[in-house]
């Protein structure tokens, strides 16, 4: 399932942020939208090692897609953060992703959907080993 999934996404992604941005570097992009944060954190939430993340990072800095500040708490570290570019583009290839998703999950029955939405966050917390995922329809939207 999970391939069928990521090839609509990686469509999306190629679609709207060029075909030279991979699906690694995409994931990175999506980190960054929720907030920013150091190459090390990254590294760690994407269970890479650092110089894999380095190097995804040095191409979407490259790119215009994130950028480096300062991190107020730690002089020596960097935080990465979207561009407005990124930003633009993440969101753009997102919406694009779901518009394709949509019509394929408008033909499950609302049962199929619950179940969908119970499983989901607790398969995101099995594999994670986060205890703080709650096991309800308010999960279902993390």
């Amino acid at each position: 399932m999970l391939p069928l999934i990521m090839r609509i996404v990686a469509g999306a992604v190629k679609h709207e942020a060029g075909a030279d941005l991979t699906m690694p570097q995409y994931r990175v992009l999506a980190l960054l939208a929720e907030d920013a944060q150091t190459a090390t954190t990254l590294a760690k939430r994407r269970r890479v090692s650092l110089p894999t993340m380095g190097a995804l990072v040095q191409a979407l800095v490259e790119r215009g897609f994130v950028s480096r500040i300062p991190d107020p708490r730690d002089r020596r570290q960097q935080l990465l953060e979207l561009t407005e570019i990124g930003r633009d583009r993440y969101q753009r290839a997102e919406v694009r992703a779901i518009r394709q998703l949509q019509p394929l999950l408008a033909t499950l029955s609302d049962e199929e959907l619950l179940a969908v939405q119970i499983a989901l966050p607790a398969l995101h917390r099995a594999l994670t080993n986060d205890e703080e995922q709650v096991i309800d329809g308010d999960a279902a939207s993390d």
